[in-house]
């Protein structure tokens, strides 16, 4: 068995974010996915007790999305990287992340690595 092509995209290029809610646009080609692997690089938190979460949601039709079991990362609470993994069976996957805290602020990226069935 050789080695198949892998599809990746920058889900959330590098920023610093503000205390919410913040979720990526929908990953392309991610209908014929079998397994999808997170990725969250980040490279600095600041305010009292700055917190980042991050998981993956898929859809069956792009508009409706439900969180995808066991792909939410480690939470981070300074610098660092976080790996998740998870199989989807749904057309689309996007990721959705949360910073919180006291005034923070996170700068983090996050990539979605995609392994066609």
């Amino acid at each position: 068995m050789g080695l198949r092509n892998v599809m990746a995209d920058a889900a959330l290029s590098s920023a610093a974010r503000a205390a919410g809610t913040y979720t990526s646009g929908p990953i392309a080609a991610a209908g014929a996915a079998a397994d999808v692997l997170l990725t969250v690089h980040c490279t600095a938190a600041t305010g009292t007790t700055p917190t980042l979460d991050a998981s993956l949601e898929e859809s069956a039709d792009g508009t409706t999305w439900t969180a995808v079991p066991g792909s939410g990362i480690a939470q981070l609470t300074g610098a660092g990287n976080r790996v998740a993994y998870a199989a989807v069976s749904k057309s689309y996957v996007r990721v959705t992340s949360t910073v919180a805290g006291t005034t923070p602020s996170v700068t983090y990226r996050a990539a979605v690595w995609v392994r066609p069935e």
